[in-house]
Formats: structure tokens, C-alpha cells, sequence
């Protein structure tokens, strides 16, 4: 009886085991740090789609076709260029015709050209689903001094904890850093993320969105720091 009693809890205190087992073996403090700025963007990307219908679906394309050389016709050498994906045909049985459909995605390298060109885009037909983003060209250098603020973020934290325990702060054992994260798209101030979105699709905006604004990039950067505790 006892046998198979040692045998259940052993099975049941496993899991902790193991869990022990993978703390360090040493007294440490774990924290978080976080480096944060508001940065103004200097490049910018604009997605939407172009959309067609008719019962023709060869004069829905044309339609498409026409207005894909008209946002061609917009773009400036070393300013802005667009690129036309995704290209598509649906039949809609209620409707009795077909809706041709392109994405479009462009971006503006000089954000001097950005009203003018927005304007001139809201004024096409035949274009919706529109989504825009910004972000910057030396993404890496600000991602590195966000980097750097993190860690002294977190050092700062660690030694305050310690010095709760009349302790000292000692060497770094272990650190990671996660993701930068752009907290405009988190509060829902933009559609998408210029550097993240690995499989750009066009989203619905908001109705009172204003195309015309260059939104103020929010950016945070965190790192996960393991301290030996002197």
C-alpha cells in the first residue's frame, strides 16, 4: 500500500522538480526594464485596395488596370513607389457580376510628399480599405538606444529591490531582450506596424481616421535581466 502511495506523489512532486531544477542554483534577482520614446517619423507606408465590379470581367480589370497607372502616374523617383500584388476575381452570384480586385502597397521615403499624395489618392475611385503606417529609416540605431535604456532601467530596479534587503546588486548571469513593440498600434492610434506585420494585409480604419496626419512613432524596447545578488 505504501509502494504504489511513494510512488503517486513522486509522480506528483515531478513537475516542481523540475521547475526547482531550472533556477539558478545561486541567490539573484530577476527584473524587467524598459526603454520608451515618442520619435517623429521620417518614411511611411501606404496599403489599400483597387476594386472593380462589373458582369464583364474583363472590363473590371481594365477598370483595375487604369486605375493601378494612375497611382503609378503619382509616384516620384527616390520619393515614394508603389507595387501592385494579390491580383484576383470573384464572382458575386448575388450581385450577378464580378469584382476584380489588387492590392497595392506603397512606400513614401519623403514624408514632405505625404499630404499631397494622400490627397490625390482619396480622390481615385475604385480604391478602399485603406491603411497607412510610419516608421523610421534608422530603425536600428533607435532600437539599440532603446536597447541601452532598458538595461539601465533594469539595473536601476534591481537595486532598488536589493538594497531592500540591505543587499548589493552583482554581476549579470543572463539577458534577453524581446520584441520592439510600436505602442502606437497597441493604443489604436494606427492600422498596422511598418516593421512587423510579416503578412501585410489592407484592414478596415477607422471612419474618423485622418489620412492626412503623420502620427508621432511610440516606441518601446524591453529587456529581462538575471542579477547575482552580493
Amino acid at each position: 500500500m505504501f509502494k504504489p502511495l511513494v510512488v503517486a506523489l513522486a509522480l506528483v512532486l515531478l513537475p516542481f522538480a523540475a521547475q526547482a531544477s531550472n533556477l539558478p542554483d545561486y541567490p539573484f534577482i530577476h527584473t524587467t526594464g524598459e526603454g520608451f520614446a515618442m520619435i517623429a517619423p521620417d518614411m511611411g507606408e501606404i496599403d489599400f485596395d483597387i476594386t472593380a465590379y462589373n458582369a464583364d470581367p474583363a472590363a473590371a480589370a481594365a477598370a483595375v488596370a487604369e486605375r493601378a497607372a494612375q497611382v503609378q502616374a503619382l509616384m516620384v523617383e527616390g520619393e515614394s513607389s508603389a507595387s501592385l500584388r494579390d491580383t484576383r476575381k470573384e464572382m458575386r452570384t448575388a450581385e450577378a457580376d464580378y469584382a476584380v480586385r489588387s492590392s497595392v502597397h506603397i512606400v513614401v521615403r519623403e514624408l514632405g510628399k505625404w499630404r499631397p499624395l494622400m490627397q490625390a489618392l482619396l480622390a481615385l475611385p475604385n480604391v478602399d480599405h485603406l491603411s497607412t503606417t510610419f516608421g523610421r529609416k534608422d530603425r536600428e540605431k533607435v532600437e539599440q538606444e532603446l536597447t541601452a535604456s532598458a538595461v539601465k532601467d533594469a539595473q536601476r530596479r534591481a537595486e532598488a529591490m536589493a538594497a531592500g534587503f540591505g543587499k548589493k546588486v552583482g554581476a549579470v548571469n543572463a539577458i534577453s531582450s524581446g520584441q520592439l513593440r510600436n505602442l502606437t498600434n497597441a493604443v489604436g492610434l494606427m492600422p498596422g506596424d511598418l516593421y512587423y506585420r510579416s503578412n501585410r494585409t489592407v484592414d478596415a480604419a477607422p471612419a474618423d481616421k485622418d489620412y492626412l496626419a503623420i502620427e508621432a512613432l511610440r516606441w518601446s524596447q524591453t529587456v529581462d535581466v538575471i542579477f547575482r545578488i552580493k
